[in-house]
């Protein structure tokens, strides 16, 4: 590229680079050519996300984390930083000693009125029923709706209860696209997305959906074996839950801690939470709990414990919990059913029962060649795969093994 020095420090100036500059860098820097050509320079450049973190807890803090992640975030290719440790929990910590509301009445432009939110507030449930299903595509949606629900916050003109709904819709489109970040191995993204989530729901006042957050900021640490993080996350949000929260957000967060302690292999504090989810949800009721947590029941209780169990290798119950939760939903939630049946296959070959493991197996494939688009899915079958190549003499295995060949070629 024939770059100097004096070249770099033009750039850091305001002067713009020329289009070949820009390509060389976006190779060098991972970043999509479709998406580098879509947004203005320098806004698709890594940058460090700490400001995600660092800026004041508060309403105009808010609005600057959730523009630093609209327009940021997407860009991640593996150089951001992942906090961990002290940085991590820091925004937590925050969160629980002002957990607002911060949201007030605003008067700067569009006004917003309350027919717009209510059709956010529909395609926010739209989009999170459609992350079931992956996909970078996902993920562009969900950014793209972030972004204008962001703009609409820090540019319009809204009511003080218009402005709570508005929070809030940005705090579940954070959420959703965590974690459609991370299906794609992008956890510094996720992370992004989910402190962004964080300081929404605050603004919002919504600690049941500050603890939801919390949660999930736990179980990415879970599933990425950080887990003195993933168990310290949740001794927060069981903390915050207890506080002040509906019945099953109190579940659903003891379930979650349920999984961090049990892969952190402390097995008598998992099975605690985990009983102590199933108390909470048999005594909710359904008035209480937010709109949110309508799909959290019986099954997803069955479904954590069984992955819980297999973990802390109890495997015999472990598998009964996981199939009895796959049955209960039948063809629905194929993200969370590839999930499970990727544990429920490995734990089947840890137990010896090939053919077992190979049908698991079988019906992971057809998920991914049918209807999930994610790379955290195709590494579950790769490490399923790496489990079975001991047995890959067995016909069991052999059949699997083209099959999935042949599924995916086909895909």
């Amino acid at each position: 590229m024939g770059t100097t020095r004096k070249t770099v420090m033009r750039w850091e100036r305001g002067v713009t680079p020329d289009q070949a500059a820009q390509a060389a860098m976006g190779e060098l820097f991972e970043v999509d050519p479709e998406m580098r050509v879509r947004t203005e320079w320098p806004n698709w450049l890594p940058v460090d996300p700490l400001g995600n973190v660092s800026a004041p807890w508060n309403l105009a803090g808010t609005i600057e984390a959730l523009v630093e992640t609209a327009e940021h975030a997407i860009m991640d290719r593996r150089h951001f930083v992942l906090l961990m440790g002290a940085e991590l929990l820091l925004p937590v910590y925050n969160w629980r000693i002002n957990p607002g509301p911060f949201v007030a009445l605003q008067a700067r432009g569009r006004h917003v009125s309350e027919a717009l939110v209510s059709e956010i507030e529909k395609l926010v449930m739209i989009r999170g029923e459609m992350s079931q299903h992956g996909g970078g595509g996902m993920l562009n949606m969900l950014h793209s709706d972030l972004r204008y629900v962001t703009i609409l916050l820090k540019n319009g003109t809204y009511s003080e209860s218009i402005g709570r709904r508005l929070f809030g819709a940005a705090a579940d489109l954070g959420m959703h696209a965590g974690w459609a970040a991370a299906e794609y191995e992008r956890e510094s993204a996720a992370q992004q997305y989910l402190f962004a989530a964080l300081r929404a729901a605050a603004a919002a006042g919504d600690h049941a959906r500050g603890v939801r957050i919390v949660g999930r900021l736990g179980m990415r640490a879970c599933e990425t074996d950080r887990l003195r993080d993933a168990t310290q996350l949740m001794d927060a949000a069981t903390a915050e839950a207890e506080r002040k929260t509906p019945d099953v957000v109190q579940a659903i967060a003891w379930t979650y801690a349920g999984r961090a302690y049990a892969k952190a292999g402390d097995g008598a504090t998992a099975r605690r939470a985990l009983a102590g989810a199933s108390t909470r949800l048999g005594r909710a009721t359904s008035g209480d709990a937010p709109a949110w947590s309508r799909w959290f029941d019986e099954s997803w209780v069955a479904a954590e414990t069984g992955r819980a169990l297999c973990d802390l290798g109890d495997h015999k119950n472990g598998q009964k919990e996981i199939i009895a939760a796959i049955r209960s939903w039948a063809g629905a939630y194929p993200r969370d059913r590839i999930a499970c049946l990727s544990v429920l296959a490995v734990s089947h070959l840890r137990t010896g029962d090939v053919d077992a493991a190979c049908d698991s197996g079988t019906q992971v494939v057809d998920l991914l060649a049918d209807q999930i688009n994610s790379d955290r899915a195709q590494k579950l079958l790769r490490d399923f795969q790496k489990e079975l190549a001991p047995f890959k003499d067995s016909a069991s295995a052999r059949d699997f093994t083209d099959y999935a060949r042949s599924r995916l070629v086909a895909a």
